[in-house]
């Protein structure tokens, strides 16, 4: 069952997130996923730091696969949404993509890359699988 996000982080491509030929470097997309993440969990009040020092957990990518679909250039006003794929008690998997509003009149968004990312909840002691806190997947 998918878990549609009700958050999207926006992210304007800058000249260090692009190659000699003026596209998006594709290691670029993993941190500009990564920033999606931190921010939803900012919206949350919540940051990697207060997860390990209040509730002991670290979650680390275990996986990921990407795939780019159409190069993303400087000045484009990129769209990250996430979408839990699948969840079970200690690795969640997520579906993260990056649109932008293309030229046409409706203002759609056109896919540019996306990834599912494969997430695993650890103590931060022992560094063994822990239950994630449901209150993470709480409905926003």
């Amino acid at each position: 069952m998918s878990l549609p996000s009700t958050f999207i982080y926006t992210h304007r491509v800058c000249y260090a997130d692009t190659d000699a030929a003026g596209f998006i470097y594709h290691a670029r997309y993993l941190d500009i996923f990564e920033r999606s993440r931190a921010e939803w969990l900012a919206q949350k009040n919540l940051s990697p730091s207060k997860l390990i020092t209040e509730f002991k957990i670290l979650m680390p990518v275990r996986e990921l696969q990407m795939e780019f679909h159409k190069p993303g250039r400087l000045d484009d006003m990129l769209h990250i949404d996430q979408v839990i794929e699948r969840r079970s008690r200690a690795q969640v998997s997520v579906r993260q993509t990056a649109k932008r509003a293309t030229l046409k009149a409706s203002m759609e968004l056109e896919l540019i890359a996306s990834a599912l990312i494969n997430i695993v909840c650890l103590d931060v002691d022992t560094l063994k699988p822990k239950a994630f806190p449901d209150f993470l997947f709480a409905a926003e």
